[in-house]
């Protein structure tokens, strides 16, 4: 997906991009320019309607928080068996170095 991006090849697929509005599509489209000349500035995007809410819906997404807490969740998990992991080899390393 990530060199689809790369070159200005991508899509908004179904069921995921569904609930996300036109104005912010677009803005993603134009984010996403691969020229630089092209792409949006910060400035602009910061002006962006979509950003600025002139014209944003403000429905809410479907089950947006809890995938929100569920990756948040996940994120938090993997931290801690990296953390656990990296704690077991440390002291595995200092018993190898002190025999």
């Amino acid at each position: 997906m990530f060199a689809l991006i790369k070159k200005g090849e991508f899509e908004f697929p179904s069921p995921y991009w569904d609930q996300i509005s036109d104005l912010a599509k677009d803005l993603v489209r134009k984010i996403l320019v691969t020229d630089p000349k092209k792409r949006l500035t910060a400035q602009q995007i910061l002006e962006n309607p979509w950003i600025v809410g002139e014209k944003t819906p403000r429905k809410q997404l479907l089950g947006l928080t809890d995938k929100i807490k569920s990756f948040n969740a996940k994120a938090k998990l993997r931290k801690m068996v990296t953390v656990a992991l990296a704690a077991e080899r440390i002291k595995n390393a200092c018993l190898l170095y002190t025999s």
